[in-house]
């Protein structure tokens, strides 16, 4: 996927540091309100990179007017709708900096996650890729529910065959890391994120900052709400992969599995969500 890429780094002074990359679709009326909170974080040293994925609303014009406005706003339009892996990794493709970021249309970045994230990794080298904690909010709750992650790459390992390491709106990762890969999976989609930290989590190690880092916006129009049954049913694939190439299962997860996919055909994907944000709580708290 990426081997065209894998050439020389360029280490002039004019490399950004880090490279947020923001797929789009129909993002309106959101996408400027992320843009803004990018823009106005500690870190400076950054590119943005947007790439439309065929929006059929007023998307295209804003990622012109902010690609316009600001040197460091890139814009990548696709025709039709592609898929958001095939976005991401055009994003990937063009990104220059030592570090990609990833943030959804619709969620807000904290103005200090950029600097927090690239001091852990240029401080632990071993590790790949590092998250955080994530605040859901909605038009009327700024704080409609706390979503919590482990931080240390043993408690990581410890469940990721149950829950995901990461946020995806949350996550940096180091560049050269994810160019061994080969790349976001459309088949895995919309599980393509958990695929991917599982693969990255077999180059190196992984980690979540104690801080929170990303405000993600809850809507019935977000992806982990209209897409929930294929999702439910791609996360049963990717954790087959990950039995075959990253860790066996115990008894124990493959009830879990199970339960999890039945549970997101049964079930409305609010009342899942919320019923799996309660086990990722106990677990954290119990260390189980």
């Amino acid at each position: 996927m990426f081997d065209a890429v894998k050439q020389t780094e360029n280490n002039n002074l004019t490399r950004p540091l880090v490279s947020v990359l923001i797929p789009v679709y129909n993002g309106v009326p959101y996408l400027s309100q992320t843009l803004d909170s990018v823009l106005n974080n500690n870190c400076k040293n950054i590119e943005i990179i947007l790439v439309d994925d065929g929006s059929k609303d007023a998307s295209k014009k804003t990622c012109h007017e902010y690609e316009n406005k600001y040197n460091n706003v890139k814009f990548i339009s696709f025709g039709k709708n592609r898929g958001m892996d095939r976005a991401l990794n055009a994003g990937i493709k063009v990104a220059k900096g030592k570090y990609i970021a990833r943030l959804n249309q619709d969620d807000w970045m904290v103005a200090d996650r950029l600097e927090k994230q690239v001091e852990f990794l240029e401080k632990n080298r071993e590790y790949v890729a590092v998250g955080g904690q994530v605040t859901l909010f909605t038009d009327t709750n700024p704080k409609y529910a706390e979503v919590n992650f482990p931080l240390t790459d043993g408690e990581i390992r410890s469940k990721w065959l149950m829950f995901s390491p990461f946020s995806d709106p949350a996550v940096m990762y180091r560049r050269e890391s994810v160019l061994e890969t080969p790349g976001y999976s459309q088949i895995m989609w919309p599980a393509d994120d958990v695929h991917m930290w599982y693969m990255l989590g077999s180059l190196g190690k992984l980690a979540n900052l104690p801080s929170m880092v990303t405000r993600v916006r809850w809507h019935n129009g977000a992806g982990s709400i209209q897409s929930h049954r294929k999702q439910m049913k791609r996360t049963w694939e990717v954790h087959k992969w990950a039995e075959e190439n990253i860790q066996k299962p115990g008894i124990g997860v493959r009830i879990f599995w199970v339960g999890q996919y039945v549970a997101g055909l049964v079930f409305p994907p609010r009342f899942n969500w919320f019923i799996y944000r309660q086990l990722k709580r106990c677990q954290l708290l119990l260390r189980v």
